[in-house]
């Protein structure tokens, strides 16, 4: 133990000499290159932590990535962005409460991160608390006017509501920051036409349609068009449609509608099966098939397609009040009488006028 101890003093005076012959700028640059080395090492310890965090938040898996940023937080407590990321994973884990928190500390440490702000208007929003959402909306344009779906954003919360004049507002509001804002242009329209202001609806439709050949808005347009009695230009735009996207099985059964209400069943009965055949489960096109079978007299035909329907839609009163009436027709009474029945309490009038008429 003595020759060790001896050993150990040695070596420390040996290094204590060593360094005595440094001058007193050499020591400064060796500790700061020492320091240097260190920091450097911390940085590559956070970036890959980082890093690490980012992959477990793209792989979905939320809570390793809330740990990692929580790693990496804790090396740099002023890391705006781990907070922000953070706050991310915390949302997509339905901890609004939580994600909120973590996403205010992120905009305190940069109060240029306005998706901070954005994305706690959207936790709000995701757990169903439309006021607050829309007032953290509002706090986001305030602090950034040029936020153009934060206003688009508040909008929806209005139309979901049926508050139209509000959605509107809203809407107006994201197009005046965005004038080709074709989602915000669509969505007025939408309001407009819930408004039956149909001239309007087209209006924004056609300026909407104008940012891209999007099939869904070819279909609102002519939904817009048919709405205002013009059916040429609905069937034009319905066509529109369906040459953007062969699949769009909604604007084949909007078509559909048409051509019925035009009176050229056999187009729309070519479209219904179109929808269907693109859609086998279908609901409002097996309806609309089995109203052109039935006027067909083709009363087989109707009943299996409404006999789908209400399967897949058992409150659908519609579809039972038609069941009903092509039950009739096939003289299964019974059956007639207890859809009639069943779509008058669902709350439509017109399955008691056909039970009292034919049951009682």
């Amino acid at each position: 133990m003595l020759i060790t101890l001896l050993f150990l003093a040695y070596s420390s005076y040996g290094q204590e000499q060593a360094d005595s012959t440094l001058t007193t700028e050499e020591i400064q640059f060796r500790d700061s290159i020492a320091a240097i080395n260190t920091n450097n090492e911390r940085l590559q310890l956070i970036q890959e932590t980082y890093n690490a965090a980012s992959s477990a938040f793209a792989e979905s898996n939320f809570n390793k990535s809330i740990t990692l940023f929580d790693e990496v937080i804790a090396m740099d407590s002023s890391n705006s962005a781990a907070y922000y990321n953070k706050g991310l994973a915390q949302k997509e884990t339905k901890a609004y409460a939580l994600a909120l928190e973590t996403l205010e500390q992120a905009f305190v440490l940069d109060t240029t991160n306005f998706d901070a702000l954005f994305q706690q208007a959207k936790c709000y929003s995701d757990n169903k608390e439309s006021k607050k959402a829309v007032i953290a909306y509002d706090r986001l344009l305030l602090a950034d006017p040029s936020f153009a779906e934060a206003a688009y954003d508040k909008g929806v919360i209005f139309y979901l509501e049926k508050d139209y004049k509000q959605a509107i507002a809203a809407y107006t509001q994201a197009i005046n920051i965005d004038p080709n804002y074709a989602y915000a242009l669509n969505d007025r329209g939408s309001c407009y036409r819930a408004l039956e202001d149909y001239d309007k609806a087209i209006a924004d439709y056609q300026q909407a349609t104008k940012q891209g050949d999007q099939a869904f808005l070819f279909n609102n347009l002519a939904s817009a068009y048919r709405k205002s009695g013009n059916k040429e230009q609905a069937i034009s735009y319905y066509s529109k449609a369906i040459a953007v996207d062969p699949s769009y099985e909604m604007a084949y059964n909007n078509r559909g509608t048409v051509y019925f209400e035009t009176e050229d069943y056999d187009a729309a009965l070519k479209d219904f099966k179109a929808a269907i055949d693109l859609n086998s489960n279908y609901a409002m096109a097996l309806c609309n098939r089995a109203a052109v079978y039935h006027l067909k007299e083709h009363y087989t035909g109707a009943l299996a397609d409404l006999e789908l329907a209400v399967k897949l839609q058992p409150n659908n009163a519609t579809a039972l009040l038609n069941r009903g009436i092509t039950r009739e027709m096939l003289r299964d009474v019974d059956g007639a009488c207890q859809d009639w029945q069943k779509a008058y309490d669902l709350g439509l009038e017109k399955g008691n006028e056909y039970y009292i008429n034919n049951c009682e």
